[in-house]
């Protein structure tokens, strides 16, 4: 059985104590770390790997180059109407997707080159650690300090070495982990989905901002609205057709698939694609009602962007920071949902689609999730999971329970847990917390809604997003997305 990092730190300080403990127990521990053996990986092998996505990546930047070039060419005369609109919805996707292919490509390649930097970098200085201790263990018969201090050289770099790999492991999972949820494409498996389809969809975008960060459906979508459209009975699936077959772009044929994947019945499906249908070839409308949040630029740490309807913010009334969230996060997975909270579903009415309708309608569905007068104590941490589970679980698919995070050790462990399920497009509630001088904590919820780039997206009841680092999110420093005092993480609600 290998032994732990743990155990070999403790036999460092025992073999490096004063007195007769760091003597009697050297022998011991040289044996210890001679048992350790080198970190995994072969640094040449990732390095080929790392020149045939360099290949990949050359032949597909052509590909797109032509492409692109065609997208922004006239099509022939002869293709009119639809097949003409067709044609260039799939040209542009297509573009798109090799367009992100080399980027993909170029992204993995710079890792896998760093991850066998990395793993070289952990296997020779093992393997200068291991030749220390074979030299301390033959002297340790005589210059009993030397050995000593030669061995307590090579148990560091040992121990260094097993840090370099972890540490470059756990970095090269995180990047191609972002690098698995941007394949939305491939995600729309669905028998019922020809390939221009899938690609269209995968690559359907809202306006205002850069397109990689504002695809509309997530890989979670995908998944579920393919295994949905796949269990449709033939009359079902023959009303849904229909309604992509009419759909007048392709931000409005994504938010049908989302409706889909958010588990609504077909009427409701059908009655919602009535009511968005004349609004379909206008983007930007789309947007503005069907979802509470998009990207208006790359990730900027501490940058706080309002979150609003018309100039009225999505944000809490008293306390009632648990329910906000969950009443904002479930309009980010349901577009049916935020569509009635946006227009009430009348929205061809001034009334019903105006800022103080909205507000109102915001208001209710906050007090219902929250379930008391607005003016009482937040809710429970397991009130939190409750409404989770009763508010986004169904349209998700997934299954809330809360991680309790004391430690940065903790938080560092979740990260990854964390990024996984908001790439996947499923929302996870987090708790922070601060204490005054006089030690009364204060608590509030917030709602992780993106990841990016080893960031995290922040969705705060307040009224606004802002992004954070993972080491703002590991050791305490969240003010920037709340304030001064709430500075620590100290439990996250995750889907399972």
């Amino acid at each position: 059985m290998a032994t732990s990092r743990e155990e070999l730190v403790k036999w460092r300080m025992m073999a490096g104590a004063d007195g007769f403990l760091g003597v009697a127990v050297l022998p011991s521990a040289i044996e210890a770390y001679l048992e350790v053996p080198p970190p995994k990986g072969d640094p040449d092998e990732l390095r080929a790997m790392a020149g045939t996505y360099q290949s990949i990546g050359k032949d597909a930047d052509g590909a797109q180059v032509e492409v692109d070039n065609l997208a922004k060419s006239k099509l022939p005369e002869v293709w009119v109407g639809q097949a003409r609109e067709r044609a260039s919805e799939v040209i542009t996707a297509v573009a798109r997707e090799l367009d992100q292919s080399v980027t993909v490509m170029g992204k993995a390649r710079g890792e896998l080159d760093m991850l066998a930097d990395g793993i070289q970098d952990a296997q020779d200085t093992h393997s200068s650690g291991q030749d220390a201790l074979h030299q301390a263990k033959n002297e340790v018969a005589g210059d009993i300090q030397r050995a000593r201090a030669i061995a307590l050289t090579g148990m560091d770099q040992v121990i260094a070495g097993f840090d370099r790999a972890k540490d470059s492991q756990e970095c090269a999972a995180r990047v191609f982990t972002d690098l698995a949820a941007q394949a939305r494409a491939s995600q729309l498996d669905s028998e019922h989905l020809d390939a221009a389809d899938r690609l269209v969809l995968g690559q359907s975008a809202v306006p205002g901002g850069p397109h990689d960060v504002n695809i509309i459906m997530s890989a979670n979508d995908a998944e579920r609205a393919s295994e949905r459209l796949d269990e449709l009975s033939a009359g079902d699936r023959e009303r849904f057709d229909a309604m992509l077959d009419a759909a007048k772009s392709p931000q409005e044929k994504a938010y049908l698939m989302r409706a889909l994947a958010a588990g609504h019945s077909m009427d409701d499906i059908e009655r919602f694609g009535e009511q968005i249908h004349p609004y379909g070839d206008d983007p930007e409308w789309l947007r503005n009602h069907l979802q509470p949040t998009y990207n208006q630029t790359d990730e900027t740490t501490g940058d706080t962007v309002p979150v609003s309807y018309d100039g009225a913010p999505w944000e809490q009334t008293g306390g009632t920071c648990v329910a906000a969230s969950t009443v904002t996060a479930r309009a980010m997975v349901d577009p049916l949902y935020a569509f009635e909270l946006t227009t009430g579903g009348n929205p061809g009415d001034e009334e019903s689609t105006s800022p103080d309708a909205f507000e109102q309608r915001f208001l209710d569905e906050t007090e219902r999730v929250y379930g008391r007068p607005i003016d009482d104590d937040g809710l429970s941490k397991e009130q939190g999971v409750e409404a989770a589970n009763n508010e986004l679980g169904p349209a998700t698919g997934g299954e809330y329970e809360f991680r309790d995070l004391n430690t940065p050790e903790e938080r560092e462990a979740v990260f990854n847990d964390v990024a996984e399920s908001v790439d996947e497009g499923r929302p996870v509630p987090i708790q922070v917390e601060g204490f005054d001088d006089e030690g009364n904590r204060s608590g509030h919820q917030m709602m992780i809604i993106g990841h990016e780039n080893g960031m995290l997206q922040i969705y705060n009841p307040w009224g606004h997003t802002v992004w954070v680092s993972e080491d703002d999110f590991v050791n305490g420093h969240m003010e920037g997305a709340s304030d001064d005092r709430l500075p620590t993480v100290d439990g996250v609600h995750l889907p399972t």
